[in-house]
């Protein structure tokens, strides 16, 4: 029980990390196709303006370091991530370009190659 308490007050924390009210110029945005997702996010670190870290390793792997430390796989779609956590629970992101920026969910992120 006391797992899957953490499990959702990890998700509700993705949530929170998105804006709540996006300006109206964001609404209108891209969303890429599975190539250009896996150029922007595949063996990259993403980082968000609070500074939070999403790695999506070359080999399928997962990680998360921000308010709380996670694990676990992804795949790629078209406009989306898919994340399952080691412990199970699987969450898809979407991911589009707004004026030029990458962004998941709400939330704009700046991907570059792992060091």
């Amino acid at each position: 029980m006391r797992m899957f308490r953490q499990i959702a007050l990890s998700a509700t924390c993705l949530l929170i990390l998105a804006p709540l009210a996006p300006s109206a110029a964001h609404r209108a945005n891209l969303a890429p196709g599975i190539k250009e997702v896996t150029s922007a996010i595949n063996g990259k670190v993403c980082a968000t303006p609070g500074g939070a870290h999403f790695t999506f390793d070359n080999d399928g792997r997962f990680s998360y370091d921000g308010l709380w430390q996670s694990s676990g796989s992804f795949t790629l779609a078209d406009n989306a991530v898919v994340v399952t956590f080691d412990s199970g629970l699987q969450r898809a992101f979407e991911i589009s370009k707004r004026d030029g920026a990458l962004y998941m969910e709400q939330t704009r992120v700046v991907c570059t190659a792992k060091q």
